[in-house]
């Protein structure tokens, strides 16, 4: 991140850029391997993080600042693919928040002691809407058990060492994960699954949407002056359009010429000479940068072409803006599901879509009223809260100011043993309970039929009953009582 020009007073900086290399998806790249594409993203996002600690960690003023003298009242750490910067609260003897820019991770569920529900609640990098069927939640429940594995092996592991040579030994990183005093997630129950949250978790999605935005005169021009409307494509600022291999932008190239809506898309037509010939239609508009949110909120706009970012889908839903999703990395396919689950979203695979398939999408998307009212339902549920998200994220990051690190919102769950939270120990008791009952019972009549009975039938008589077709249970319990007879 680039150093504000002018920041405020109280307000100190350690830039750190052009020391981590900027993170880009070049979609030209074609991925081929027998590991699913949920658990190669996952292993990716992981090794880029614990990478970028590992430069991060190197940093003089990084470094500098362990060794001061300096305090703090509070340290605010990301929340994603590492933790080696947790031991800053320990080091500055500061409570703890964290910042999660996406929906729930699974080891993230496991450090607060929230709820799994994998019956019901969809794992980050898995496709699933929220009603699965026995298959998708037998494989839903699998990645979140694999998903939290490999964290500990692909991340925690390497993190340690890391926070270890920078902060020296201590705590282990695990131990501090489970003492965050709050975790502020950029998700909602409205656009994300519904799902039971502990106290010291709290959503703030939509965190990002940013009223002030301007726009340039030439972008007002276009919207402004486009009567059929605007469809407006954007991968974010990862996924290049760009770098699409050429067979599938053409088609997807070919379908939109067809279109008399103007298309406004992000993209960088020198780079688009440099690395493909395909030909740009003429109601295709470009612009190296645009700002996102204020197009998506023109009265103009129509449609959004998205990768399924979960900023980009926020700012779609908060504008009423129907979207084609093209979802391509980490929780992009999950964005999906939820929107499409909604009714306000079509969802298009990049790598199998053929011209007519983005065809079909776009006259459905464009020609169908129901998406255009889906989405001004859901934008007045999205933004209907009783204060915007920044100012929540604000109050309760002050909460724990004023309550000292409010260590009474960490949930109990996270001082019990895995058998004794799964009820292991208490299933285990009841099952010996029930069997020792059983026993006494069985010991008892087997007493009282053999001892104390003595008017049934001979044995002799028993026997040849139990033979006949109209044998009773009471003659079957006599026979396995074995009753003693007169």
């Amino acid at each position: 991140m680039t150093p504000k020009k002018n920041p405020p007073s109280n307000v100190e900086e350690i830039s750190l850029a052009g020391t981590i290399p900027e993170l880009t998806n070049n979609l030209t790249k074609q991925q081929y391997s027998f590991k699913p594409d949920s658990i190669r993203n996952l292993e990716q996002i992981m090794l880029e993080c614990v990478h970028s600690c590992e430069i991060v960690s190197q940093n003089p003023a990084v470094r500098a600042l362990v060794n001061s003298s300096k305090t703090f009242d509070l340290v605010i750490v990301e929340v994603f693919g590492s933790e080696c910067f947790l031991p800053f609260g320990k080091r500055f003897k500061a409570p703890v928040v964290g910042l999660l820019s996406s929906v729930l991770l699974p080891w993230v569920n496991e450090q607060l002691g929230n709820p799994e529900g994998t019956a019901y609640i969809p794992a980050y990098m898995m496709g699933y809407g929220q009603r699965m069927n026995v298959w998708e939640r037998l494989i839903n429940t699998a990645a979140v058990v694999w998903a939290k594995m490999m964290y500990r092996n692909k991340s925690q592991i390497p993190s340690q060492v890391i926070a270890d040579r920078l902060f020296g030994p201590g705590p282990k990183l695990e131990a501090l994960a489970q003492n965050y005093s709050l975790v502020l997630s950029n998700s909602h129950f409205s656009i994300n699954e519904v799902r039971p949250l502990v106290p010291a978790l709290v959503e703030v999605g939509g965190l990002h949407l940013d009223n002030t935005q301007t726009m340039s005169k030439e972008l007002k021009r276009l919207l402004g002056n486009a009567h059929e409307g605007i469809i407006y494509w954007s991968f974010g600022s990862m996924s290049r359009i760009e770098t699409i291999p050429s067979e599938k932008l053409a088609q997807i190239f070919t379908a939109i010429s067809e279109l008399s809506q103007t298309v406004l898309v992000r993209l960088n037509r020198k780079m688009l000479a440099k690395v493909t010939n395909v030909t740009v239609p003429d109601n295709v508009y470009t612009m190296d940068w645009i700002p996102q949110y204020k197009t998506l909120c023109h009265p103009n706009v129509k449609l959004f072409i998205s990768h399924g970012g979960l900023l980009g889908t926020q700012e779609a839903v908060a504008c009423g803006v129907p979207t084609l999703m093209v979802p391509l990395y980490a929780d992009q396919a999950l964005n999906g599901r939820a929107m499409s689950d909604r009714g306000v979203a079509r969802v298009i695979s990049l790598r199998d879509s053929t011209t007519d398939d983005w065809r079909e999408a776009f006259h459905d998307l464009l020609a169908n009223n129901r998406y255009k009212e889906n989405a001004l339902r859901l934008k007045n549920i999205f933004l209907d809260r009783l204060s915007p998200p920044l100012e929540t994220g604000v109050y309760w990051i002050e909460y724990v100011l004023r309550h000292k690190g409010a260590s009474h919102l960490r949930s109990p769950a996270l001082d019990l043993s895995y058998a004794q939270y799964l009820l292991i120990d208490v299933i285990a008791l009841s099952i010996a309970a029930t069997s020792l009952t059983i026993f006494i019972l069985h010991i008892l009549f087997r007493y009282l039929c053999t001892r104390c009975i003595r008017w049934w039938p001979k044995e002799v008589i028993l026997e040849k009953r139990l033979f006949r077709r109209n044998i009773s249970p009471f003659h079957c319990f006599l026979w396995i009582y074995k009753v003693k007879m007169n």
